[in-house]
Parts: C-alpha cells; structure tokens; sequence
C-alpha cells in the first residue's frame, strides 16, 4: 500500500520511519551541490527570518471567540485557548502551529483532554510532522500512524497549509523549493570558506630587488609588526610596492547572487523582501510605513489568520467561532490615530467610550467627564 509522508514524497510499505530516515529521505543534493533538509532549510538566514516573521506576527495578534450571530467577543476565552497544550500557552502554541506549517506544510495535534458535556477538545498536544504517517485507502479513508501505531482520526488535529487536490497532506514548500533553497545554502557556503581561506591574502608585498626566502620572511614579519591593526603610514624604499588584493568583479556578483536568492525564498513564503533583508524595487518601495503594513497584513498574513481561524474554530462548541484581532499589525502616528477617532465620533459610528477603549485608557467615572 502507498503511503503519504508530510514532506510529499511516497513511501512504499513503510509504517514507520525514524525522524534521521526521514531527513535522509529528504537530502539528496541539489543542482547547487547543497543537501536540503527541513534542519539546513532553517539555517539559512533567509528562511529562518521569513518563518519568524510569519510565526511571530500572528502568534502576537489578539485571538477572540465569539458566539455566532453576537459581534461582542466572550469575556474569557475557553480552557482550551487559554493553555492550548502541556508545553504551551497560546501564543506559543501558535507559534509552533506556524512554524510547522510554514516549514513542513502541516500541523498535527493530538486531543489528550476532553471536558464537557459534549467531550469537546481541553486539551491539543503538538506532534513534530516529521513523526506522523497519513494513509488514504481506496475509498478515501485517511489512517493517521503516530510512528507506526494507528489513531483515532477524532483525536487528531490536522492543518494543512499549502493543500493540492488528491493529496492528502499539505505541500512541504522546503521541498518544492529545494533548489532555491540550495542555491542559498551554496552561495552561504563558498562565501564563508572565501573568507576563511588562509590562502587568499590581503595584500603583496613586492620588489624590483631579488628577494630569498629568509629576506621575505624577515620582511613580511616586519611589515605585520609595524603595520598590522595600526593603519600607520607605511614607508618603502628599495624599490618595494605593496598591492592590496582585491576581490574579482566576477566573486563580487557572490553578494548579488544573495541578494537575488533572498528575493526569491522571500517570495516563495509570500513576505515582502525587504522585511527580511532583500529589495523593493518600482512604486512599492516609496509607500509609506503605514500602507506597508497595510500590504503584509493584507497579502502576507491574512490568508493565514483565515487558515488558523478555520482551524481552531474545528475545536470550539458549534455555536463559537474564533477570529484574531488583526488591527494591532496596522500601527498609524499618534495624529492620524487621533484624527481618525475624531472622524468616528462626528459621524456617530464611534463613542467615547469606544474611543477611549481603542487607546487603552480607563472608561470615564459615572456621568464624568474627561480629566
């Protein structure tokens, strides 16, 4: 029988592999040389920065529940999201549910408490995706294997993030980008060893007078206790030039080729490239902070807060949704903030004490006025 692995690939007559099989799997070389698993992925600066990006922002947002058909949030969240997990709070537990599914394409949680009348989820434990098997018979069935042992599918959480029709799992983007990803890897690669290279000099020292081997040394031991790490003024005589080596036009294209490969991994995660060190170039790159912020909550991490909305909502009564407060990633000046609350007010959609709840401070005293 075929099996799915998370990273995409099908295993044959396999129930179980060990997380070193797995990244093995996952490490034949690419075309640039480099071997790419989900642990050398991360290494890659560019791809650690845009899953901490993604992670971080909507770990950090506020996350409400609210009953269907009210527009006023619950005054405490269930049990659930206030400590989803034994080893996680919320915004921790959501970190890792998107750290997960930005780098493997899935999440998996396994219900380990349940409470109410309904048995409804108390409790939703994290597994690494690496350490789970998703099997689909004939008939459509998906099986769950926890290193081998089958689960009740009712006890798993699944969250795919980049699904495909006819696959069961969710798309790895480190293995559909493994070229990309490679290429950095390389480029990272051959500029460490360049300037780690003993025998790359910084400079020559040379003569029109014949120079033996033991006038050389005695000359280049001079020149580094004289001049090394003091920048003083050097004086030659005797014919004696000194060159500085300087790096080759074609090794200089070794920090465009970065800059290129942090746009394109950039792309592949859907973040700006400048939030993560590439370039912006045409209109974008003069908008404002504000409409900046605008863009990457709209484009970057909305799809996702919908994602992540849908899922958790899976966990909740039927007559309870989950929904983030996306308001806090957009962050205007103090003027235009104010301005904007004044326009609410004048045409009546916003009060005083709405107003004053948006900015965090205390509601007035019973029949008082502003201080």
């Amino acid at each position: 029988m075929a099996r799915w692995w998370p990273f995409g690939r099908r295993v044959e007559q396999r129930e179980a592999m060990t997380l070193d099989q797995l990244l093995a799997d996952q490490g034949t070389p690419t075309a640039a040389g480099e071997a790419v698993t989900t642990d050398r992925a991360l290494r890659l600066s560019t791809v650690w920065a845009c899953t901490r990006l993604l992670s971080d922002s909507v770990s950090t947002l506020p996350l409400d529940v609210y009953r269907r058909g009210e527009r006023t949030p619950l005054a405490t969240l269930p049990a659930l999201l206030q400590r989803p997990s034994a080893d996680f709070e919320l915004a921790d537990w959501l970190y890792a549910v998107m750290a997960s599914l930005l780098v493997r394409g899935n999440c998996y949680g396994l219900v380990t408490a349940r409470s109410g009348a309904g048995m409804l989820p108390a409790q939703v434990d994290l597994v690494h995706p690496d350490r789970m098997g998703v099997t689909v018979n004939g008939e459509g069935r998906i099986t769950y294997r926890l290193l081998g042992d089958e689960l009740d599918p009712a006890d798993v959480w699944h969250v795919r993030a980049y699904v495909f029709p006819g696959v069961a799992v969710g798309l790895s983007p480190i293995e559909y980008a493994r070229e990309t990803i490679g290429l950095g890897l390389a480029a990272e690669r051959y500029g460490a060893k360049f300037f780690g290279d003993a025998a790359v000099p910084s400079g020559v020292l040379s003569s029109d007078h014949r120079i033996g081997p033991d006038a050389a040394e005695a000359l280049q031991a001079r020149w580094e206790a004289r001049h090394k790490g003091k920048r003083r003024i050097a004086v030659l005589g005797d014919g004696a030039k000194f060159q500085p080596v300087t790096i080759p036009n074609d090794q200089a294209q070794w920090i465009e080729s970065q800059q290129f490969n942090v746009n394109a991994i950039a792309r592949i995660f859907g973040v700006p490239g400048e939030m993560v060190g590439g370039q912006t170039a045409g209109p974008l790159a003069y908008s404002s902070p504000e409409q900046r912020s605008a863009d990457f909550l709209q484009y970057s991490v909305r799809p996702w807060l919908s994602r992540l909305e849908r899922a958790v909502t899976r966990l909740l009564p039927r007559n309870q949704f989950a929904r983030f407060n996306a308001d806090a990633i957009v962050r205007v000046d103090l003027k235009t903030r104010y301005e904007a609350h004044e326009i609410g007010l004048r045409a009546g959609f916003l009060t005083l004490a709405e107003v004053r709840e948006l900015e965090d401070r205390p509601p007035l005293p019973e029949g008082g006025a502003v201080a």
